[in-house]
């Protein structure tokens, strides 16, 4: 089976457990906006304007082509001018875009696409089939750096079948597909010229280059026959900015109108007045994961007595400022293949106990013995090492003996790979596609992403008919099967997935609909309040 991380674009991010998490029920998982504006102060909402001006982030780019660029902040921005195929809904499933219908064959290897007609590029061409065959050859040929070249690593090619219907043929059955068709559609025309057009984008978005300066601004006009409807906002301005630690300034002195910071602390707005934060769950899954070469972890009952000790609402409330979902699976808590997740492990210190003595840590004479445990964790982030200690103390409290091993971020990663630990604090950055054989199948064991030696036959299966999957039923029964194994099996403890939010001023009204993938979703209903 081919390994997934090449279509999964996840990435390890073990050392940044920053940021603040919201423990609530699964009914609360829709976005809150929270005004800091004096709850007693009654505001009068303009009414909506064409107009105005609204001033993001973003950094320097190298291109302002989207298939070639790997800047994630000049992604958001370039979101505004390209469409895609399809994209995510609340429920992070894939919905048409540009496409009017679509077929998958009884096979799961082909899929035949049309396009809505009358779509515009900016420059008042039509969109047509050529144009997404051409983007998905530019994707295949691309730098493999470059954000959505693994999109199309299962794409065999794809070919015309009129002047609005193509098929895409894959190299195997693969259930996600509609997942990796959220990359922007380039015109063949304006790309494939002999002019340099890197500078100089044109897409079918919401808005239409206008002009840009190195190491100062790009500018974006409305575009007035956006197929998608109309905008408020006249124009937006990309204010380049030099490096994260730079954002925070530039929005406090009122150069940028919205930022989403990578590390968020919800303690340094709380108290903050004409700033609206518009939360959402972002795809940071932060786990306990055991070392299935250690003969105490391969027992089930360990694994669990160690997931009945941990009080994950604890740790989110009193480190996280409730701002966190707590999980039990490695799915997004907004998924529609997690709408029905319980807690099944809350904290039970007497049950904890029990799995330990079932587990036969006793004497001869009845007597109690510590399994004693090393936690990996690394020490970049002092947050970090404070739930470390939280879940030290829960597990010493049951019975074992729990030693830190706090590391540089080299040695960290050095010794996943030398599998150099019992327990390991860790977090991924889970790409949108909802597939897992990369962490759990045990074809990923030796030069793959299943770091912890997990081997179950059962497992394997499960992981090979989800990927094989080609319709929804099939997807969705294929996952509860996973939940059910992964939360009897616990290869993981999952602890949650942590929360994040845009940061807006208040002449900014409206709302967006963002998450980690899009921070700028649902722009359309924004307007500047004059």
């Amino acid at each position: 089976m081919k390994k997934l991380s090449l279509i999964m674009l996840l990435i390890l991010c073990f050392s940044l457990l920053s940021g603040c998490t919201k423990t609530t029920d699964k009914d609360a998982i829709e976005n809150t906006q929270v005004n800091q504006q004096d709850e007693k102060e009654k505001v009068v909402e303009a009414t909506p304007e064409f107009g105005g001006e609204l001033k993001l982030l973003m950094r320097d780019p190298s291109t302002l082509n989207p298939l070639l660029n790997t800047d994630r902040t000049v992604d958001q921005v370039l979101k505004l001018v390209f469409d895609s195929l399809f994209e995510l809904d609340d429920k992070e499933k894939p919905v048409p875009n540009l496409v009017d219908s679509y077929q998958l064959s009884d096979s799961g290897t082909t899929i035949t696409i049309t396009l809505k007609k009358n779509v515009l590029f900016h420059d008042g061409e039509e969109l047509h089939s050529d144009d997404v065959i051409y983007t998905i050859e530019t994707l295949k040929a691309a730098p493999e750096d470059s954000i959505y070249k693994n999109n199309v690593k299962n794409y065999k090619r794809a070919s015309a079948v009129d002047q609005y219907t193509f098929k895409i043929y894959f190299d195997q059955p693969f259930a996600f597909s509609l997942y990796t068709m959220n990359f922007p559609i380039i015109p063949k025309h304006h790309y494939k010229s002999n002019e340099d057009n890197s500078m100089r984008p044109i897409g079918t978005g919401a808005y239409a280059f206008a002009d840009f300066t190195t190491m100062k601004e790009l500018n974006l006009t409305a575009n007035e026959n956006w197929y998608n409807g109309e905008v408020y906002v006249e124009k937006i301005k990309g204010i380049i900015t030099r490096d994260k630690n730079n954002d925070s300034d530039a929005f406090n002195q009122n150069i940028v109108d919205i930022i989403n910071p990578t590390k968020f602390d919800w303690q340094d707005y709380a108290e903050t007045e004409g700033v609206s934060l518009t939360e959402y769950p972002t795809y940071y899954y932060t786990f306990l994961g055991f070392n299935f070469n250690n003969t105490l972890l391969n027992d089930k009952n360990i694994r669990k007595s160690i997931a009945y000790a941990i009080d994950r609402k604890d740790i989110i409330k009193n480190e996280f400022l409730d701002h966190a979902y707590i999980t039990e699976y490695p799915i997004h808590p907004k998924s529609w293949l997690n709408e029905s997740e319980s807690v099944t492990y809350e904290k039970d210190t007497d049950k904890s106990k029990e799995l330990i003595a079932a587990a036969g840590y006793a004497d001869a004479n009845g007597e109690e013995q510590k399994p004693s445990l090393r936690l990996l964790v690394n020490s970049e982030n002092p947050l970090r090492l404070r739930i470390a200690n939280k879940i030290k103390e829960s597990l010493e409290n049951v019975g074992f003996i729990i030693n830190i091993d706090l590391v540089d971020n080299v040695t960290y990663n050095q010794k996943i790979v030398n599998k150099d630990f019992d327990l390991l604090l860790g977090e991924w950055k889970l790409s949108v596609v909802p597939d897992f054989t990369f962490a759990f199948h045990s074809s990923q064991i030796e030069n793959g992403s299943n770091f912890i030696s997990y081997n179950n036959p059962d497992m394997d299966r499960v992981l090979e008919t989800i990927f094989g999957s080609i319709n929804d039923n099939d997807i969705l029964s294929s996952t509860n099967e996973f939940k059910n194994l992964f939360a009897d099996e616990l290869p993981y403890f999952s602890l949650f997935f942590r929360t994040s939010a845009i940061i807006s001023k208040d002449r900014v009204k409206g709302s967006l609909n963002p998450s980690i993938y899009n921070n700028y979703k649902g722009i359309k209903d924004l307007y500047i309040s004059k």
